[in-house]
């Protein structure tokens, strides 16, 4: 059958093709493997985020005072801030901590100085902790400079608590001295660290919010979700590239002068341009459930039952073929398609993309799905990721109709534009 044959060819050609090759099948899998290598593949074996171990160099130079030494505090709490995560190692001064920062043997060098205790007790008294980090890194030396901050923060607090009790006390006409001082700083530093531990564990010091059950469950899935989220949007933008690029074989074949000379053999136009469309929707169909196949068993991406996945990869398929025979049907010559494929193709897709970009923020979810919809990339987004959100057959059914509907009509409009075109 002449139509099949036609089909078979161009289709043929298609997977010859390194473009589509590299377009259609490797760039939606590497950008999600990307994000997969980058945080999902740092995770523990039971979902969880895991930080690699940092190692951490530290000069305590601090004196202490009356049997108190604010530097030990803070080497203590850096070293049971984030166990196994964090591993603090003593240096003998401040040039052998750094030196190890040089020598890439520790990622941060932190150098206490010899007065701060005596800066503690001290209302005038100042002291500066030194942070020498490696410059190739970022994450870590944030977390561990967030953590001195929030110690040094404390013992800011105290010497403000005690000259609060100083100036409360000398007002009642008592005259405290260094050691009442020195106690009442020590309480608060002591209530400042259990607040900041009890915040680094997720309670709150003032309320007792118990968590909803399932909530950890839904924590360790949270990654595989927003790589499903990406996935689905990479899918959808690079099949409407295909869709597009494998119509524009018309325009090449005729600019090639191949196409006018198969249009003066005995097989009609109708078939000619059909072969062309079912070559189209099938190299589609094969793009989308290599992408689906392969993000489930790689990325291990649930999208859901095989009906209502079923029904979104038909509806997907359908919108971007059709959406592509009829823009190339608008264009004259490949000139034209690389401007359109390389601009308004690449915006459309950006803007049927927004809800992933804005999955999570607050506020802007509801906004974004909307204003993604003026555009067909925007409707097989949300097909996707109504799927990824457990969505039934009743929920996907609405989405599905219009995909397939806008799908007719962009294909009826682009078969007519051709008819005539090649009248």
């Amino acid at each position: 059958m002449k139509l099949l044959d036609i089909a078979l060819k161009d289709l043929y050609r298609s997977f010859r093709n390194a473009m589509f090759l590299v377009f259609g099948l490797a760039l939606p899998v590497l950008t999600a493997a990307l994000f997969y290598l980058a945080f999902g593949g740092l995770g523990s074996d039971d979902g969880g985020f895991e930080l690699p171990p940092t190692q951490v160099q530290v000069a305590n130079l601090d004196e202490g005072q009356m049997g108190f030494t604010a530097g030990e505090l803070l080497v203590d709490v850096l070293r049971n801030a984030i166990p196994g995560v964090i591993q603090v190692s003593e240096a003998p001064d401040a040039a052998e901590a750094r030196i190890a920062v040089d020598k890439q043997q520790a990622a941060v060098a932190v150098i206490i100085p010899a007065g701060f205790t005596a800066a503690v007790f001290d209302v005038e008294g100042r002291a500066a902790v030194e942070l020498y980090q490696d410059p190739t890194l970022t994450l870590m030396p944030g977390i561990v400079k967030g953590i001195i901050s929030q110690v040094v923060d404390g013992f800011a607090g105290a010497k403000i608590a005690t000259a609060t009790a100083h100036d409360q006390l000398s007002a009642h006409g008592a005259s405290p001295g260094a050691t009442t001082l020195q106690g009442i700083a020590m309480q608060y530093a002591d209530w400042s660290t259990a607040m900041g531990e009890d915040a680094q564990a997720g309670v709150s010091p003032f309320f007792e919010v118990q968590a909803p059950a399932g909530l950890e469950k839904e924590s360790a899935g949270e990654m595989t979700t927003i790589l499903g989220l990406i996935m689905a949007g990479m899918m959808v933008f690079y099949v409407f590239f295909t869709g597009a690029a494998s119509a524009q074989s018309i325009l090449q074949e005729e600019e090639a002068g191949t196409l006018p000379r198969l249009f003066t053999t005995p097989t009609p136009q109708s078939t000619i341009l059909g072969g062309k469309f079912i070559a189209t929707f099938l190299l589609l169909g094969v793009q989308v459930v290599v992408l689906v196949v392969i993000s489930t068993l790689i990325f291990g991406i649930d999208w859901g039952e095989p009906l209502p996945v079923s029904l979104v990869t038909l509806g997907l398929i359908v919108l971007a073929a059709s959406f592509g025979i009829l823009i190339t049907s608008l264009l004259k010559d490949t000139r034209q398609a690389g401007i359109v494929y390389g601009g308004v193709m690449t915006v459309m897709g950006m803007i049927g993309m927004m809800s992933v970009f804005t999955a999570g923020v607050p506020g802007t979810s509801s906004t974004m799905d909307k204003v993604s919809l003026v555009v067909p990339q925007g409707w097989g987004v949300r097909g996707w990721r109504l799927l990824l959100e457990g969505g039934s057959l009743e929920d996907i059914l609405l989405t599905v109709v219009v995909m397939l509907a806008a799908g007719a009509v962009f294909f009826a409009m682009g078969v007519l534009r051709f008819r005539k075109r090649y009248a």
